[in-house]
């Protein structure tokens, strides 16, 4: 085969990919934001997930504290529940994970108003323990 046939094959191999919708799943939406001295029962800011694309919904920590009095970190996970707005009745979970200062990933989520809800630290949901986390990375 000569060189030309083979960079027409590949050429024409990635535009039918293209056409066919074939391809990585990029999230369709993300934000950036921070924690700062949350207590259990704080939600996150909400997102409209329009279900546009085949990617997870991933909440990201990093840099996680959350210290006694003293100053000493007593962080080893919080509890996370995502959970699904609806009108005119509770908010089901649609899905909980511990995040150990790390990625939690909920799955491909239908079209909706979603957003997390910061339901305990270390195993337990009442503390006096105040969470922070420099840097939280939603997708979805």
């Amino acid at each position: 085969m000569n060189r030309n046939y083979k960079m027409a094959t590949v050429a024409a191999g990635i535009v039918a990919i293209a056409g066919l919708g074939i391809g990585p799943a990029f999230a369709e939406g993300d934000f950036t934001t921070e924690i700062k001295g949350w207590l259990p029962g704080k939600e996150s800011r909400h997102w409209n997930d329009l279900n546009t694309d085949n990617a997870s919904t991933t909440v990201k920590f990093s840099g996680c504290k959350a210290e006694d009095s003293g100053g000493t970190n007593r962080f080893e996970y919080a509890a996370l529940q995502l959970k699904k707005e609806r009108q005119s009745f509770p908010d089901p979970v649609v899905d909980r994970d511990n995040n150990h200062c790390n990625t939690s990933t909920f799955g491909d989520l239908s079209s909706g108003w979603y957003y997390f809800n910061y339901s305990g630290l270390n195993g337990t949901d009442t503390t006096s323990y105040h969470l922070s986390v420099n840097t939280v990375v939603v997708k979805y």
